[in-house]
């Protein structure tokens, strides 16, 4: 029986997620372009009064995907990527996905060699709070649905503000899957 790498795991989708992410925020560009929209107005927006807006959701599934290597394997550390939060346009968030997507892309399966799921991920949050847990866990319990969480939530803004974007846009905006006639 074959085993899928982890960096297939853990990757893979990130960087599937940041390219389609890529794609439905340069949609909202373009709306803002066609439609006369004031891009500060979606760029603003947030879900609910108590949830961050736009920029904010665009740093943190960004800063999720570029930690989740070095988490991973801490001898990557001197590979880092250091992006400060300061990109304030479509134009700037949608080069900060992309800096991000090169990053990940540099990365390869052995960099990840040696690392198993009984390696344990120590996190750490602002206020002395934080976790410990496994690889595997990491990846499939915090890594990803972190990640997740900003991506939809900044489809879900795009959506409310009245941008054309749908399922498909945040599943394969990128086109990276082949959509077949199954008739």
């Amino acid at each position: 029986m074959s085993t899928i790498p982890l960096h297939t795991v853990a990757l893979l989708p990130l960087l599937s997620g940041l390219r389609n992410a890529h794609a439905f925020i340069t949609k909202a560009s373009l709306h803002c372009t066609t439609t006369s929209t004031s891009p500060e107005s979606l760029l603003t927006a947030s879900l609910h009064p108590t949830m961050k807006d736009l920029r904010y959701q665009v740093y943190r599934f960004t800063d999720a995907a570029k930690f989740l290597p070095i988490r991973l394997n801490p001898a990557l550390a001197d590979r880092e990527l250091k992006i400060p939060d300061v990109e304030q346009s479509f134009e700037e968030l949608l080069e900060r996905i992309q800096k991000t997507i090169r990053h990940l892309e540099e990365y390869k399966a052995s960099d990840f060699d040696g690392v198993g799921s009984e390696d344990v991920i120590e996190v750490k949050f602002p206020g002395g709070k934080g976790f410990r847990m496994g690889v595997a866990d990491h990846v499939a319990r915090y890594s990803h649905p972190n990640f997740w969480f900003h991506v939809t939530t900044t489809y879900a803004i795009l959506r409310m503000k009245g941008v054309d974007v749908g399922k498909l846009d945040f599943l394969n905006g990128a086109g990276e899957i082949e959509i077949l006639d199954m008739e």
